[in-house]
């Protein structure tokens, strides 16, 4: 299946050159457009969503980073392009972002085009590990249980047996009963729905807790509730109210 690829480049000879070596050695990456000014580059960008662009830091009215920062969709790989060795490609050597130095050399482009290769393999496996998953999570739903994703595979677990979660930025972790944590790359808002219908409430933006294990509620601006292992937590002002009303206080 073709890969769709975009050049965003202001010289039409690199561009040239870069659609020969493509097609030779790359013929599965599909060159569906180049462009070499910020406006044009976006609008061909969010037209063709391609799976790999190919983009120079300097382009004819400011650079590929200024393209990179007006997008809506960003869902490619990026291969840089320059002429520049200097702090730009610093700080893309720091983010693991492929890159190719002009005048561009036929093992480098080979070098670069497997590195873009395997990120793409990475990708789907990655997605098939997703949606596997998913699956999982959804048929333990079913059971009663939740599948919380973890670097090693995935935990499930009984809704009775949390005590409460805490979100930590894109990452959750979990607090059970029996002492364990689980630490998980999604955030709190991917388990909402499922802890809600089993008596969990959000008494923060950060916290959710389950009804189940309450012990204690102590007053406050907020105030905080102390849950029966001992551990207090923070009852936010805006969520105080609703709480409240949980236990008709």
């Amino acid at each position: 299946m073709p890969i769709n690829t975009v050049i965003i480049e202001d010289e039409e000879n690199c561009v040239c050159l870069l659609e020969q070596l493509i097609g030779e050695y790359a013929p599965e990456f599909h060159v569906c457009g180049s462009a070499g000014h910020i406006d044009s580059a976006i609008r061909l960008i969010e037209s063709i969503q391609p799976k790999i662009v190919f983009i120079d830091i300097r382009i004819a009215d400011g650079t590929g980073f200024d393209v990179l920062k007006k997008l809506s969709w960003s869902n490619f790989e990026i291969m840089f392009v320059t002429a520049y060795d200097n702090y730009a490609l610093e700080a893309i050597r720091h983010a693991a972002v492929h890159y190719l130095l002009k005048p561009i050399g036929i093992d480098e482009f080979e070098q670069a085009i497997g590195r873009l290769r395997r990120r793409l393999l990475e990708k789907v496996q990655q997605d098939n590990v997703e949606q596997l998953l998913q699956q999982l999570t959804h048929l333990n739903r079913q059971v009663g249980k939740i599948g919380i994703p973890t670097t090693s595979g995935c935990d499930f677990v009984n809704p009775g047996d949390i005590l409460w979660c805490r979100s930590e930025g894109i990452y959750t972790t979990f607090y059970l009963s029996d002492k364990t944590r689980i630490k998980t790359n999604r955030n709190l808002g991917s388990f909402e729905s499922i802890l809600y219908d089993n008596n969990f409430f959000r008494i923060h933006n950060s916290i959710i807790i389950n009804m189940h294990w309450i012990r204690q509620y102590v007053k406050g601006k907020g105030g905080y509730v102390v849950l029966t292992d001992g551990t207090k937590l923070q009852v936010s002002q805006r969520r105080k109210l609703e709480f409240l009303e949980k236990f008709a206080i």
